[in-house]
């Protein structure tokens, strides 16, 4: 069978998605044909020919159907082009990659491509598929969707394939949620986790033109899951135990690549952390030293108290030219409460090492944290003020409440409400003033007061005198 693989927008225009190139190796190597698509890329080039590619500036927007219906309205001959090419290509099955990102505008192309051809299978899968997420209420909201996957695709879609080609028709099968003959939503049961990551094929990214990109950057995926249990975040509990590819299998991939893109020389390493197995990121540091593979490498990680001096300047010797910390906060006090296994002394230990070592350190601060006070607040802004000059980036994120995990489990018990529960930005707490709003004048104030060269100073009385002026503003006729 054929099938055609969408990744719509929005979603990063930097690399080719790793995940449709990795299902279409999946498909290719039970003997089906797959050809991926992705929209988003071409979206976001439309937009740059046109003057209007701040569309993109603010992921978060892209959470809220009004924004992205005003896009869709704007911008219908684009979509009504693609869905003419798609539908110009002899296939049965179409899978989307769906995120909250992009949720709203694969709903309209399956919609579209529905109206033309009602003989197409639509799945829909990827991480706002879910059970812990949206899962079956996707196919509840969505006539035009025949089958939802709830977990790994790569295991799925053999089965879904084979199915299609023989009866026409999708599931229902662990893993897999469908309609039945009469249209009701068929629920689907759990699916067993790939045990063995090192099984799955490597990805193929024959479809895409590395040129349309920001980066000439390869997505790798070498790690599923999550050692820890972070409260706000629900990646461990939707995949319940942490799984890493070995050292050797990475490195395969690593030269297979080489060898099809010689021009490509970095690689970025997706998924939650490079450095959940430390043992196993060794060993590939080991292999790129001794190979003599001239790479640059970098991706997610945790400040972990294991990555010592030497540690650190091993990695640098293997390639690591860029990395991620997942910071989030400089208060103690916050710290314990997001479930976080590092102290504010390791961080800095770590981070000032890490730039020490000549690799790009960036890091993540989530604001508005329930709970969250003005000292907690100046204490982090204090910490990076200190550090700047060891920090590249600093990326500051309005805390999302993300369903599966801790804090959306006991929203109740936490005073966390939802005006929109689809929209994971768009929550407060009852029991303080804690809300969209304010959680974006906190990013506001960050930027304006954390210097480039760690100059700044950041005090309570400064945040209090900043809302006190912005309040003003506000209600200024």
């Amino acid at each position: 069978m054929n099938i055609i693989l969408v990744q719509a927008p929005s979603w990063t225009t930097s690399t080719p998605p790793y995940s449709l190139a990795l299902l279409k190796a999946v498909c290719e190597e039970q003997g089906h044909k797959a050809r991926c698509l992705d929209l988003n890329i071409r979206f976001y080039r439309y937009l740059l020919e046109k003057g209007q590619a701040g569309i993109y500036d603010n992921p978060t927007n892209w959470y809220s159907d009004e924004y992205v219906s005003h896009i869709i309205r704007e911008h219908g001959d684009f979509i009504d082009l693609c869905v003419r090419e798609i539908l110009r290509a002899t296939c049965g099955l179409i899978g989307f990659t769906v995120t909250g990102l992009n949720k709203f505008f694969s709903e309209e192309i399956a919609k579209r491509i529905k109206t033309k051809n009602k003989d197409i299978l639509i799945i829909f899968g990827g991480p706002h598929c879910f059970k812990t997420e949206l899962g079956e209420v996707l196919l509840h909201n969505n006539p035009d969707v025949d089958a939802v996957c709830c977990l790994e695709g790569e295991k799925a879609l053999p089965r879904i394939l084979e199915m299609a080609v023989k009866e026409g028709r999708i599931g229902p099968f662990p893993g897999i949620a469908s309609r039945g003959e009469d249209g009701r939503v068929l629920s689907c049961e759990d699916a067993d986790l790939i045990e063995d990551l090192d099984s799955l094929p490597f990805a193929d990214y024959s479809d895409f033109d590395m040129l349309e990109y920001g980066f000439k950057e390869l997505p790798i995926s070498i790690s599923r899951g999550c050692i820890y249990r972070c409260s706000f975040c629900s990646e461990s509990r939707i995949w319940k135990k942490y799984r890493f590819r070995s050292a050797e299998n990475i490195f395969k991939e690593i030269e297979f690549q080489l060898t099809r893109y010689p021009f490509i020389k970095s690689f970025f390493f997706s998924g939650s952390l490079i450095n959940g197995n430390i043992e196993a990121l060794s060993g590939l540091a080991d292999l790129l030293i001794d190979k003599k593979v001239s790479i640059s490498w970098g991706g997610q990680a945790s400040l972990r108290k294991e990555m010592d001096e030497a540690f650190i300047s091993r990695m640098r010797r293997a390639g690591l030219s860029h990395v991620s910390y997942g910071l989030e906060s400089a208060s103690p006090a916050i710290l314990e409460r997001m479930s976080k296994a590092f102290t504010v002394e390791a961080a800095e230990r770590i981070i000032r090492q890490t730039k020490g070592a000549g690799i790009r350190t960036d890091v993540n601060i989530v604001v508005g944290y329930p709970g969250e006070t003005e000292d907690d607040i100046a204490m982090t802004a204090d910490f990076l003020s200190r550090n700047r000059r060891f920090i590249d980036e600093i990326y500051y994120h309005p805390l999302v409440i993300m369903r599966g995990s801790y804090l959306y489990m006991h929203k109740d018990e936490l005073g966390i409400r939802f005006d929109n529960e689809f929209n994971p930005n768009d929550w407060y707490s009852t029991n303080e003033e804690n809300t969209l709003e304010k959680r974006l004048e906190t990013v506001a104030f960050f930027k304006r007061h954390i210097g480039r060269k760690g100059r700044s100073f950041f005090t309570s009385a400064q945040y209090q005198q900043f809302i006190k002026e912005r309040t003003s503003i506000r209600r200024t006729p």
